[in-house]
């Protein structure tokens, strides 16, 4: 059997924005409930609700992608806090028209399409682009690849990979 199987983790930085909302929420929270123990109730409550609602930000920033390459299948799963795990994609890779770097000019001609990033963002990431038709039409996903990963693809559409 020459099947193809290959799994790639791809985790995504915390963003800037929701980990400084976190810190004010908390910081408020505790001031105001603080402030409360000596004055009105209400600044207890009000305390309480931006200390658990400082919870709420953290869940969307904790995020990670897993690639999963069977066959001609590519399958992007996303993981939140490392307890949910939910498939956000599926795509048949026999409909690719091309995989290239990020802004490789094979791609230029693609560029009004829309874009669907399950990439983790980061400068040090090796993000490449693949046009497949989907279900509403062609669409590009942007994803983190390994070597290994782009070598599987290739040899799957050798004309298609750049």
């Amino acid at each position: 059997m020459n099947d193809t199987y290959i799994e790639l983790l791809v985790k995504k930085p915390d963003s800037k924005t929701a980990t400084l909302l976190h810190k004010i929420m908390i910081g408020v929270g505790a001031v105001l409930f603080l402030a409360g123990l000596f004055t009105y109730i209400i600044f207890i409550l009000i305390g309480l609700v931006l200390l658990i609602g400082s919870i709420v930000p953290m869940f969307f920033t904790d995020i990670e992608y897993e690639y999963l390459l069977l066959e001609k299948e590519l399958t992007v799963d996303q993981i939140r806090k490392k307890e949910s795990r939910k498939t956000v994609a599926s795509y048949d890779l026999g409909t690719m028209v091309v995989m290239a770097p990020k802004g490789a000019e094979q791609l230029k001609r693609y560029e009004q399409l829309k874009v669907v990033d399950y990439s983790s963002g980061s400068e040090e990431a090796n993000p490449y682009e693949i046009v497949v038709d989907g279900k509403a039409g062609k669409v590009r996903v942007l994803i983190d690849t390994t070597q290994e990963l782009v070598d599987a693809i290739r040899r799957m559409s050798p004309r298609n990979v750049y």
